[in-house]
């Protein structure tokens, strides 16, 4: 019999498996379910939400012609039946093999009454709230990758409202000291205001009063401080950490279930340098339909190689910010910034759906990624590989 794959979310790590794995199981059932039918570029959130929605991707337009694309919303999986419970559906899905790619779509609310540009409805409703109320003095909680790039896209576009980020630590911590310098000067020369190392003691409508009794106020409030993995595999039974995430072996399994395999935001492998993002999605995406493909024919298969190069960041249209790193992520006192930043960062997101629409046209798998061994794997495990023998329910 065929077997029968089914992958759960449609985002960076979704579609690149369902296509990775289209083009090396010439005998198998693929199917991708999400509840959307239209791509989400999350990393132009901030794009979005600063000059509104973009053209919108169709997730059958990225997808190969013999994947089955079937839109609905998971209302439950059941690893134990090996199946996914759809709403509205009186059958489920049965599944030999399951791809969980469901992302974070969930902040980690501090106020009932914040915004969130993590998902395209957030995104929307920030939106509308500008239209209605002209937002002039933009709050930013969180002075990560995300609340920079919002902060710098917002000043860029609307010079004369204010806009300020709070960040509970050193504000930058994961760029060099060459870093650092270069966005705190840029911050200073666009007058966007950044409290680093505060904390807050209450949000009111309109106001937030910080831990020294400092009053900040604000029309407009967004929460970037941090994100939640989908509660579906934690509402499924599966074991899960503080952030939703699935723990998962150095292949990328269910601790629990073998035959259960997660990608993205979702997956958690303890004692790594993995992190959530775009950049760690597309290889687990297409590592994963690799290894799944190569189990599914009898092979070995090896444990998940990753390494970073760098991150980047935008700030507003004209500048950014490329911070070359080590394996581990941390940082090197190497960055390329200013117009060549903005130049590479773009090309960086261009890449992503350029490599998900390769992917899908070329015979031949075309997307790859810097392989090391900088995640922290149990001895005995990278000493070996597992057997189709031992995968095998």
């Amino acid at each position: 019999m065929k077997p029968k794959i089914l992958i759960l979310g449609a985002g960076y790590a979704g579609v690149m498996a369902a296509n990775r794995l289209d083009k090396q199981l010439k005998e198998a059932e693929i199917t991708l379910i999400s509840e959307s039918n239209t791509f989400q570029e999350r990393i132009r959130f901030h794009e979005m939400a600063t000059q509104g929605l973009k053209d919108k991707l169709q997730i059958k337009d990225l997808l190969r012609t013999k994947v089955r694309f079937l839109q609905a919303r998971i209302s439950e999986i059941l690893p134990k039946e090996k199946s996914v419970k759809l709403e509205g559906s009186s059958q489920n899905e049965i599944y030999d093999y399951l791809v969980i790619s469901l992302g974070s779509a969930k902040i980690r609310s501090l106020y009932n009454k914040e915004g969130s540009i993590q998902s395209k409805e957030a995104v929307l409703k920030f939106l509308k709230n500008n239209e209605e109320n002209k937002i002039q003095n933009l709050c930013i909680l969180g002075g990560g990758l995300t609340g920079i790039e919002m902060a710098t896209e917002w000043k860029y576009f609307f010079p004369r409202s204010s806009v300020t980020i709070i960040d509970r630590k050193e504000w930058g911590n994961s760029f060099s000291e060459k870093g650092k310098r270069y966005l705190r000067k840029y911050m200073l020369q666009n007058n966007i205001q950044v409290l680093e190392n505060v904390n807050i003691h209450r949000i009111h409508e309109n106001e937030i009063v910080l831990e020294n009794q400092i009053k900040l106020a604000y029309d407009g409030l967004l929460n970037c401080s941090g994100f939640f993995a989908s509660s579906l595999a934690k509402k499924s039974g599966f074991k899960t950490n503080h952030l939703n995430q699935v723990y998962v072996d150095s292949f990328l399994r269910s601790n629990e279930y073998p035959d259960v395999f997660v990608a993205g935001d979702l997956a958690y492998l303890e004692n790594s340098i993995l992190r959530m993002g775009c950049v760690t999605a597309l290889p687990m995406g297409a590592y994963i339909a690799d290894q799944l493909a190569r189990l599914i024919k009898g092979k070995s298969i090896s444990p998940f190689s990753f390494q970073f190069a760098g991150r980047c960041v935008s700030l507003g249209r004209e500048e950014g910010l490329i911070q070359f790193t080590s394996g581990d992520d941390k940082p090197k006192e190497l960055i390329i910034k200013g117009r060549w930043g903005a130049r590479i960062k773009e090309l960086v997101n261009r890449f992503t759906i350029f490599s998900l629409q390769m992917e899908k046209r070329l015979p031949f798998r075309f997307y790859f990624w810097p392989k090391g061994n900088p995640i922290k794997f149990e001895k005995e495990v990278l000493k070996k590989s597992i057997s189709w023998e031992g995968l095998v329910s």
